[in-house]
């Protein structure tokens, strides 16, 4: 079988980190695909050479006082440089000055800095970002913060020159329009650093972005352009492969040899050799041999989601081919769409990614072939001819190709259920899914009902995990911000949606949103794309600072106002916007019964002070008593007659100003939860406040413990 080479290598991974299912699993596969010959024998060893070599992970503790700088990511006044120092590859942060005199300039070159070492994070949110997965698949050594900058050299030798080329190249890319630039960028050079938030999501959102980075397709639709293109010329079908042969390493070179190209690249390479000597190979075997060589030279590979789509889905398409041939076109071109976006969604299930488009198969054939048969050849003539004096024909059609595609993606938006969210699946649940889609593949051929069976899967999947979901509150990690999910009798309520606070001067091209990357990414883990309510406690930006993101991604059925909240311009404004979204909203005092288990405790007039016109809640979940004080304030707590509870939300994120020690006293929790920022420029949580609540007492802080879930088995913290 021709995957015994891959699945040797995951054997290897696996048993390195200690993956003993997937490691007995792929150990099963290599023996049955074994067959003996010394060609197959020497490359073996010549992996597990090469395994041995790369595998170790490399620590060196000398000071960095030097950087070779080799690509870098702006947003703001922030940019972010991936760097190499001491023979390890790291990430270094820094804020541009206000002359932004070097910023990209500083690529391939070699720079004296100062810096300070920072924390790399867990996933602390579910559905969140894993930044320190993150940082081990790519195996970067650390995070930092530049200081000060010092004198910066070129850096000598051949990749950092081809940088430098490379960057002079985008330098004239980046003078053309924004979306041109885009896209020119994205698809030539495989950069996404003009990626703008709204593009961004749009193309996550239909399962795009796999059109828009450099891909398997797009290198064959290089290699195939270019061949028709010499042929014109008359060259001979040898000097034509023989041209291209040559071209695929400088291509990638310029992109930096990325994995993707670099997968991409080496298979082309490879069969195209083959093809010069006259001899025939199986481009699955190719496929298997490049991805181990891939693990052998780095084994985090195989954490990578990029790898792991690419790999399996070329795989799944070059075993499949029986299924296929059986239907007539374009029918097979949408049902292989299909069976790649399941796919794509149980791969995603691993990263707790669960949103899905049951529009993404259609718009992968026809939004997909628009990138690949228009904007990608015409990406790579605009970006060539910008070295020379020609007409702006081209260029002129390349802003209209553009353009239907932005035009296209905002119309995709206004299709009825543009997006569902499949629940988060427990490991049996996900084992079991995994089954029947290989069941369905086996019966596929043979049965046109075996198509049905991932489908089926996938749902009954997700409705057993919503059918077995119990009554919980969840505090997540917004920053030095609030917002808590609670799930009670089939109904899904948000309070806060968290906030974010930047002193950038320069626009951000993705700025950080806490309502539509951190609550609505959990809300679908949960399977909710529609919630019943949304209660925003008053009009601070740390607690309403999300709505609107949250409300492009999740229809709410009412939102609930203090009657009493500030009355100012930024109040208005926000109503307004949620008010165009077509959102019922209600104004609620103190007495107010939301629902039967949820009530609204204060204010019952209005206060001088903002945060003391903040709504206070006490809910009933799962058999606890759960106080949520919004921001207010010591004074505001003594009027409050409450009696025991379970859990108390400290006030005010940790403020001294609030969770004084009569409501302690009243109230007696055993469990105080407490919502603020990591090194946030207030000093919350304050100590005295944690003298308070003092030692007899259970304290969970988001800034230390993550996303903190509480049900009637207690709570749990997201960092273990």
């Amino acid at each position: 079988m021709p995957l015994f080479p891959l699945f040797f290598m995951i054997v290897l991974v696996a048993i390195k980190e200690s993956l003993w299912l997937v490691g007995l699993i792929c150990l099963v596969l290599t023996i049955k695909s074994w067959s003996f010959t010394s060609t197959r024998l020497v490359l073996a060893v010549l992996l597990v050479v090469m395994f041995i070599v790369n595998g170790q992970d490399y620590v060196d503790t000398t000071p960095i006082q030097t950087i070779d700088i080799l690509d870098a990511k702006q947003n703001g006044d922030r940019i972010r440089y991936l760097a190499t120092a001491n023979q390890q590859e790291l990430i270094v942060s820094a804020t541009l000055d206000e002359r932004q005199d070097l910023d990209y300039e500083r690529i391939g070159r070699r720079c004296q800095v100062e810096l300070t070492e920072k924390m790399v994070l867990p996933r602390v949110n579910r559905g969140g970002f894993d930044e320190a997965r993150w940082m081990r698949t790519e195996r970067l050594a650390g995070k930092f913060e530049v200081k000060e900058w010092g004198s910066c050299t070129d850096t000598p030798g051949f990749d950092a020159q081809g940088r430098r080329i490379r960057q002079a190249w985008m330098d004239r890319i980046e003078r053309l329009p924004a979306k041109q630039a885009l896209y020119i960028e994205a698809l030539v050079l495989g950069e996404d650093r003009l990626m703008d938030q709204l593009t961004l999501d749009r193309f996550k959102k239909f399962g795009l972005l796999h059109a828009i980075v450099i891909s398997g397709s797009h290198i064959a639709f290089l290699i195939f352009t270019i061949l028709w293109i010499l042929k014109k010329c008359r060259l001979t079908r040898e000097r034509r492969a023989e041209f291209v042969l040559v071209l695929l390493p400088l291509y990638g070179w310029l992109t930096e040899w990325s994995a993707p190209v670099t997968r991409a690249v080496c298979v082309a390479f490879i069969l195209l050799l083959y093809q010069r000597l006259g001899r025939r190979t199986d481009p699955l075997l190719v496929v298997a041999y490049v991805a181990a060589a891939q693990l052998a030279y780095s084994y985090t590979s195989l954490y990578d989601i990029g790898f792991q789509l690419t790999v399996g889905l070329t795989i799944f398409l070059l075993l499949s081919r029986k299924i296929w041939q059986k239907i007539k076109r374009p029918w097979n071109w949408l049902l292989i769409s299909v069976w790649a976006q399941i796919l794509t969604s149980l791969v995603l299930q691993m990263a707790e990614q669960t949103e899905v488009s049951p529009w993404s198969p259609l718009l992968n054939l026809v939004i997909g072939a628009w990138i690949e048969w228009i904007i990608l050849p015409l990406s790579f003539l605009v970006g060539l001819l910008l070295f020379f004096p020609v007409t702006d024909t081209f260029m002129t059609l390349h802003e209209r190709a553009v353009g239907v595609l932005d035009l296209a993606l905002a119309q995709a938006e206004q299709l009825p259920v543009p997006t569902v969210a499949v629940h988060l699946l427990s490991l049996p649940l996900f084992l079991f899914v995994i089954i029947v889609v290989l069941i369905g593949w086996y019966v596929a051929e043979r049965k046109w009902w075996g198509h049905l069976l991932p489908v089926c899967a996938l749902l009954l999947g997700s409705v057993s995990m919503d059918l077995r979901t119990e009554e919980q509150v969840t505090f997540l990690d917004v920053g030095q911000g609030d917002s808590t999910v609670i799930e009670k009798d089939g109904e899904t309520f948000v309070i806060d949606t968290g906030g974010a606070f930047t002193l950038s001067q320069r626009p951000t091209l993705r700025p950080f949103d806490p309502g539509s990357q951190i609550v609505v990414p959990f809300l679908h883990t949960r399977a909710e794309t529609v919630i019943d309510g949304l209660i925003l406690t008053h009009a601070d930006n740390d607690h309403i600072g999300g709505v609107i993101g949250l409300l492009k991604k999740i229809r709410v059925d009412t939102i609930y106002f203090g009657r009493y909240d500030n009355q100012d311009e930024k109040r208005h404004r926000l109503l307004e916007q949620i008010e165009a979204t077509g959102t019922k909203v209600e104004f609620v005092k103190a007495g107010r019964e939301i629902r039967p288990w949820l009530t609204v405790v204060a204010p019952d007039e209005s206060e001088a002070e903002e945060n003391d016109r903040s709504i206070v809640l006490l809910a009933n979940v799962a058999e606890k008593r759960v106080l949520l004080t919004g921001d207010a304030s010591i004074e505001q707590e003594e009027e409050w007659n409450l009696g025991p509870i379970d859990i108390l939300k400290a006030g005010h994120h940790g403020s001294k100003t609030s969770t004084g020690l009569d409501l302690l006293h009243q109230t007696n929790p055993e469990t105080v939860i407490i919502s603020a920022g990591r090194n946030n420029r207030y000093g919350h949580p304050h100590k005295e406040v944690l003298e308070r609540i003092g030692e007899n007492r259970t304290i969970w802080r988001t800034d230390r413990d993550g996303m903190i879930t509480c049900s009637s088995a207690g709570c749990e913290a997201m960092i273990k």
